[in-house]
């Protein structure tokens, strides 16, 4: 499944070189479907059906320009009640210069999220859908926002080290619907973040990639006051790629303690942090045409008794087959099914916590093709 977001690091780290195609187009189809076994007073469950569209023109070999955007029909069952979607998502358009920074391969990455989406569905999915800590959401509804990223690989021996730094503003953001009360200007906290990674080549395609990297968010602000400021996030990771057999990545993430604010006033940091560690370890085989993909992570238990996340992990396998059909064309077949198991995120009858199960399955496919 094509990713709408604005994780332009992944992409502006892989600075590779050789030879350059002139474009791509790349046209999907999903399903997700989910349930759980909570029941009070719904029982959480829904489905979404996406067409993503992901398309890329590279004119010259120093500039590549890209557009992704999607169609989402969903309908949503909660403890908020049912909710329905049938509309385009936000679309983002970027640009990728290549360049030379003192003989050093350099990359430029702009990147703009044009609002074309719907601003309410962020907060009426979210009664329905797998907590996003565990799965991300596969909708993007808000106001304009965008990104830079500035990357300079240094050669070392047959690898090299790349380092890049860059900044996310995200823009006016308003999830009021309905009878809620209306939040007349929310703000998502900016971010800047710094990236490093080493990658060194093998024969027959094989890589390893060793990633690190630091996002500080600022405040986000609701009626132009401060509301809350995520920790700092650090992530590390190890990654082997063979794409004719094993390959697999494991990794982790901390945050530092976030601040909030009472009404309006200073941020003030949390004595115990509300996030706690998260490990993931991904891997897949491949057959050939034929590969199988697995993943597992696992979040700790907040330390934080006032804004409590009691952690819980995530488990999925899943199949995919790419089918050649000419020279400069193919079509990818995929499914995949998510266990999900959130430690203490729902309260039963009695007003107790209880954990909460989710299923998820999606079904996949799309075409791809040269230009």
């Amino acid at each position: 499944m094509l990713k709408k977001n604005l994780k332009f690091l992944a992409l502006s780290m892989l600075m590779t070189t050789g030879a350059w195609a002139d474009g791509q187009f790349i046209l999907g189809a999903t399903y997700n479907g989910w349930n759980t076994n909570y029941q009070a007073p719904a029982q959480d469950n829904g489905y979404e059906f996406l067409v993503p569209v992901d398309v890329s023109y590279r004119f010259m070999p120093e500039l590549k320009l890209y557009g992704q955007g999607e169609f989402m029909a969903a309908n949503d069952v909660g403890s908020a009640g049912t909710y329905t979607l049938s509309n385009f998502s936000d679309t983002i358009l970027g640009a990728e210069l290549n360049f030379k920074t003192f003989g050093l391969s350099s990359l430029c990455n702009v990147a703009f999220n044009v609002p074309t989406g719907d601003t309410s569905w962020s907060t009426k999915e979210q009664n329905s859908i797998v907590p996003t800590q565990f799965i991300d959401s596969r909708y993007s509804g808000r106001g304009f926002g965008m990104s830079a990223f500035y990357g300079l690989a240094l050669p070392e021996g047959r690898g090299a080290y790349n380092v890049g730094v860059g900044y996310l503003y995200s823009g006016a953001f308003n999830p009021s619907y309905g009878n809620i009360t209306a939040i007349t200007a929310l703000k998502l906290g900016d971010a800047v973040f710094f990236a490093a990674n080493h990658i060194t080549p093998y024969q027959d395609d094989q890589n390893e990639i060793v990633r690190f990297s630091i996002y500080q968010s600022f405040a986000t602000l609701e009626n132009n006051q401060n509301y809350y400021q995520l920790g700092t996030n650090f992530n590390a990771s190890y990654n082997w790629s063979n794409p004719k057999a094993l390959s697999f990545e494991v990794g982790t993430q901390l945050y530092m303690p976030s601040s909030w604010s009472t009404n309006g006033g200073p941020l003030v940091t949390e004595v115990k942090n509300s996030n706690g560690p998260r490990v993931y370890a991904t891997s897949s085989y491949a057959f050939g045409d034929l590969s199988v993909a697995g993943v597992v992570k696992y979040i700790f238990q907040s330390d934080s008794t006032i804004n409590y996340n009691g952690g819980g992990f995530l488990a999925g396998l899943g199949p995919a087959y790419r089918l050649k059909l000419a020279e400069d064309s193919d079509i990818k077949f995929s499914g995949m099914v998510n266990y999900v198991n959130a430690n203490n995120n729902a309260t039963d009858a009695n007003g107790n916590l209880t954990s909460t199960q989710y299923i998820m399955w999606t079904l996949s496919t799309a075409y791809e093709v040269k230009l």
